[in-house]
């Protein structure tokens, strides 16, 4: 006997994988790239709503992995957390709420879905990023959202989405993936400088998926190596009032409209692959913000083997 029981056995092998998780696919790039989440706090396993709900609202720093599919509701989270998935199978069916007075989280290794019912009402956001600061979202696969997957909005800045997969298989409408929208004033009327800042890098917009992929407004955003595959859409990325977009060796797959701006928005777009699309697919090389973060984009001819291998859940 070597005095390695069973049980202990079985913690060892839940701290490794916990472990694996928290490493990121390749690198923590963007606008969120100093996101810590509960870094430095315990790790804590959940296996029922309640027990999730409770430890993500906690003031403490925590590393919260979830077990088997949760039906939460929505629900919100507090600071400083790492929220992520023990296994392929971890799923939050309902809504993640992170508000305004959230700041410093990352969600990761995920299932998220909140469905419409039969008659096609109900469901909602998978997760909303309403006001939160310094988020980052990454490994995790959206699916069946009868609002959006991910939409950031009221205030958010400082949001990556990185490494995830979106696909819709029964929803029969409103197949809308996210918004990125800042705002130019606050709830006082007063001037608002800053524009949300987001990076959408290594995602995959796949079957069904309708449109705002994203839809953005008021926002500095930068899209690097994501993928679309998703025939028979309406539009995919589209930049609107007062968006800087700064687009970089994407590749878009036989879809309609693929990428175009209105209302003012402005566009640099560099290395971006067109492959059997239609409607409105712009090249511009116009005055947009430059990244303030290191960041290594793959060149967009290798993007559909790279993310068809490395999005959503692992």
């Amino acid at each position: 006997m070597n005095g390695f029981s069973p049980a202990r056995l079985r913690i060892a092998t839940v701290f490794l994988a916990g472990f694996a998780l928290l490493a990121p696919v390749r690198g923590q790039e963007g606008f969120a790239g100093k996101a810590t989440g509960g870094d430095g706090g315990a790790t804590v396993t959940v296996r029922t709503a309640e027990e999730f709900s409770e430890r993500v609202k906690a003031p403490e720093i925590l590393v919260v992995v979830v077990e088997g599919n949760l039906a939460i509701g929505t629900v919100s989270v507090a600071s400083n957390k790492t929220i992520l998935g023990a296994s392929r199978a971890a799923t939050l069916t309902g809504n993640l709420l992170l508000g305004p007075a959230a700041s410093n989280v990352i969600v990761k290794n995920l299932n998220f879905t909140n469905p419409m019912g039969k008659n096609g009402k109900g469901g909602g956001d998978g997760v909303t990023i309403r006001g939160a600061k310094l988020v980052w979202v990454t490994q995790c696969t959206f699916f069946d959202c009868g609002d959006g997957c991910v939409d950031v909005t009221e205030g958010a800045d400082w949001v990556t989405v990185s490494w995830c997969k979106f696909y819709f298989s029964r929803q029969p409408e409103h197949r809308f993936t996210m918004i990125a929208a800042g705002r130019d004033k606050d709830r006082k009327k007063k001037e608002v400088k800053n524009k949300l800042h987001i990076t959408l890098h290594h995602n995959w917009w796949a079957d069904r998926c309708e449109s705002r992929m994203p839809s953005a407004t008021k926002a500095r955003l930068h899209m690097y190596n994501n993928y679309f595959t998703c025939e028979g859409n309406s539009y995919c990325s589209n930049a609107r009032d007062k968006t800087e977009l700064l687009s970089e060796h994407n590749y878009y797959e036989g879809v309609r409209n693929p990428l175009y701006t209105e209302d003012g928005a402005m566009l640099k777009t560099a290395g971006n692959i067109f492959e059997k699309c239609t409607g409105m697919m712009e090249k511009k090389n116009e005055d947009v913000f430059d990244p303030p973060y290191k960041y290594s984009p793959d060149k967009a001819g290798k993007v559909p083997g790279i993310v068809r291998a490395g999005a959503g859940v692992r």
